[in-house]
This record gives structure tokens, sequence and C-alpha cells, in this order.
């Protein structure tokens, strides 16, 4: 496992996990992650590692986000190393509470999966720990048509007129491959006065380029924190 990068910015660093398994997209396919031995990295030994180095991590549930199937399991496992923010593609309000209190330490809500406005609504209001998560490629990513045709700034005025703690906002088509990161957006999004977290393929290198754009912190993908991956 690399260093921990030494910057200003808030690292948290992000990993998925599928069937119990860590894992990347590579060429539009789950690909899991093994150790120098060849075995599946074991999720829950995995983010203990990580946390040795990091306050906190991203678990983003490819069960939750694809089949409604939350590792709640694994979760609880997970939260009894220290502080896990938990990506399921939650829908519901209800969802993200139950998520807290299976063991998430926050839940992003994150706009490709939220039913909606009002859901965003009563989550902050039953929590001050769930963020809202804005997912973007060329454009906001929503099931909700309300806010696929919201902007990202119209969405920070969202957030801030909510009273979400936290901004999230991840680049899903950087994470599919390299471009640029989508500065101006980023830009805009960390001068609302909300702590902005962007994600999205993030790599080391990115880092510096984030804090001259303001973001509070950064979601480091996974493959800038395994030393080898296969």
């Amino acid at each position: 496992m690399k260093t921990r990068p030494d910057t200003r910015l808030e690292v948290v660093p992000a990993f998925s996990v599928r069937d119990g398994e860590v894992v990347i997209v590579r060429r539009e396919r789950y690909e899991r992650l093994e150790d120098e031995d060849g075995r599946p990295l074991d999720p829950v030994l995995f983010a203990e590692q990580v946390l040795k180095q990091y306050d906190r991590v991203l678990l983003v549930d490819i069960d939750g986000i694809e089949r409604k199937s939350p590792q709640v399991g694994l979760l609880q496992e997970m939260g009894d190393q220290g502080e896990i923010w938990v990506d399921a593609g939650t829908r519901f309000a209800e969802s993200a509470i139950d998520l807290l209190v299976g063991g998430a330490s926050a839940v992003v809500l994150g706009t490709k999966a939220v039913a909606g406005v009002d859901e965003l609504k009563a989550a902050v209001e039953m929590s001050d720990s769930v963020y809202l998560g804005i997912d973007y490629d060329r454009g906001v990513v929503a099931v909700d048509e309300q806010l696929r045709h919201m902007s990202p700034r119209s969405l920070l005025e969202v957030a801030r007129n909510l009273g979400f703690p936290k901004l999230v906002f991840t680049d899903l088509g950087r994470g599919r491959g390299e471009r640029p990161l989508e500065a101006a957006v980023i830009r805009e999004l960390a001068s609302g006065k909300l702590p902005l977290y962007v994600g999205g393929g993030v790599r080391e290198g990115d880092l510096e380029e984030l804090g001259k754009l303001g973001a509070a912190g950064a979601l480091l993908s996974v493959m800038s924190i395994v030393t080898e991956a296969k």
C-alpha cells in the first residue's frame, strides 16, 4: 500500500465493493483486485489497513447501486474499523438512515439514484450525516427528471437551502477513462461555501490542481492507494 500523499486537501480513499470483493472498472467490466499472492482483497481487512493512514474512507457499494441490495453485513464489519462514508445508490431518505444505523458514519445521496428533492429534504432533516452527491458526466446524471435538468450550480443552491453539511461531486465519465478534471464546474461548486469533495478517477496527480480549484477534499481512487493491481 502506498504512503499517504502529503497535501493540504482532506484525502478520503474511495473503493468499490461488489459481491464482497474490492473491484475496479476496466474496459466497462468489473475486475477484482488481488493481493500479491493472487487472492481477492478482503474489503474489511483492506479498510482496516487504509484507515491506519487516513481518517475515513468512502465505500461505493455496487450491490446497493445496481441491485438495490446494500451489503449491510459488510458495512457493519467495516464500521468497527473506523469512519466509513457510503454511496450505495440510496433512493429514499429512510434507506439512508438505515445505512447510518447499520454502521455508516455518513451517507452520500447521489443524484444518479435519489428519488427527488423531497427525499433529499427528508434525509437532511433526519440526519446531518447525509451529504448531497452530484453525479456528473458532461451534465448532471439523475433518475429524477427535475434533478436531471438542474445545473451543478442549481444543485449547489439546493444543497445550501436544504442545509446539507457537505457536497460531493463525482465525475462518472472521468472514472471510466482519462480526461481532464471538470475545472470550471469544480471551481464554481467550491466557491459555494460548502465543503466540496471531488471524486471520479481522482489520482495523486490531481490533488494539487484540486487544491487550487478550491476543493476541500478529494476522493482518492483505489488505484492510487494500492501498490500494485493486476
